[in-house]
């Protein structure tokens, strides 16, 4: 049987709703926390504190010129207390010779890279580096791979936001180095980032970056697949990941630049794919 409230009850109801509405507003509004929670969720679903081997394929698309390129690369990143070693062989379609850099992050301090230079056959130290610097003379920065963390994005706002019947978190930047904003799209579920526009001090965006083809990584969703387009330009770079792996144990020959160099010169594999160390495996030599 449905019962009919009194006249009193649907008053009081009605009260209540109203009062809990504004509550309801104010907390789904702080359930969208700060840019600094945001970057933080990024970074835990992104791994970048974990151990990681991959491989990738790079195209470099420069439209209405004849210039365009696409590379190999293999990936080795391992995290040592604060410090983070990534090494990055690449080699361009068609070549035969491997371009081998070591890129050192610390939190709170600027990058060195170690790349090999191919004619002088040497290392050569490149010390300052920024977040914001370009990788590999691509429209990448370091930054928006995640080979160091774009921390200056932590300090700005966020919010709820609509796209395609889909509710995401929206992170706005505070202004930083040559950006007069970046605003970050980010599934609140996964914590993966979505897409990024970049806006410079004019106010002009300029560069657009896309996370797509998410996909499982070692039991957890990862984007493999990655485009950023120069609006000014219309350049395009897409890097499309394949075989990623993640918390492996790498020996740490891997990032030992006169173990490196060694492979170098007798012609060996410079980057060797890692072994898995868990089941008792001897590292190759």
């Amino acid at each position: 049987m449905i019962r009919s409230w009194p006249a009193t009850g649907l008053r009081v109801a009605g009260a209540i709703a109203m009062l809990a509405a504004p509550a309801a507003r104010a907390q789904d509004a702080a359930s969208a926390h700060d840019a600094d929670h945001w970057i933080t969720r990024i970074a835990e679903a992104l791994r970048i504190g974990d151990t990681m081997s991959a491989h990738a394929h790079v195209d470099v698309d420069k439209p209405g010129r004849d210039d365009d390129f696409n590379f190999d690369m293999q990936i080795a990143r391992d995290v040592d207390g604060r410090t983070t070693r990534t090494v990055l062989e690449m080699r361009e379609t068609g070549d035969t010779q491997s371009i081998v850099t070591e890129l050192v992050e610390t939190p709170g301090e600027l990058l060195i890279s170690w790349y090999w230079d191919i004619q002088k056959r040497r290392w050569i130290r490149i010390r300052g580096l920024q977040g914001t610097d370009p990788f590999a003379d691509t429209t990448f920065r370091y930054e928006d791979l995640w080979f160091v963390e774009p921390s200056p994005r932590r300090k700005g706002r966020a919010k709820w936001v609509e796209e395609g019947g889909r509710r995401l978190v929206e992170v706005e930047s505070d202004p930083y180095h040559y950006y007069q904003r970046v605003v970050t799209r980010i599934d609140p579920e996964s914590g993966l980032p979505l897409s990024v526009r970049f806006i410079d001090n004019t106010g002009a965006a300029i560069r657009e970056q896309q996370y797509e083809k998410i996909t499982l990584a070692d039991g957890r969703a990862f984007p493999t697949v990655v485009r950023l387009r120069d609006l000014a330009t219309r350049s395009a770079t897409t890097i499309s990941f394949s075989d990623v792996r993640f918390g492996q144990r790498i020996p740490a020959s891997f990032f030992d630049l006169s173990v490196i160099e060694d492979r170098l010169r007798r012609g060996a594999d410079p980057l060797p794919e890692p072994p898995d160390l868990r089941d008792g495996t001897p590292p190759a030599p």
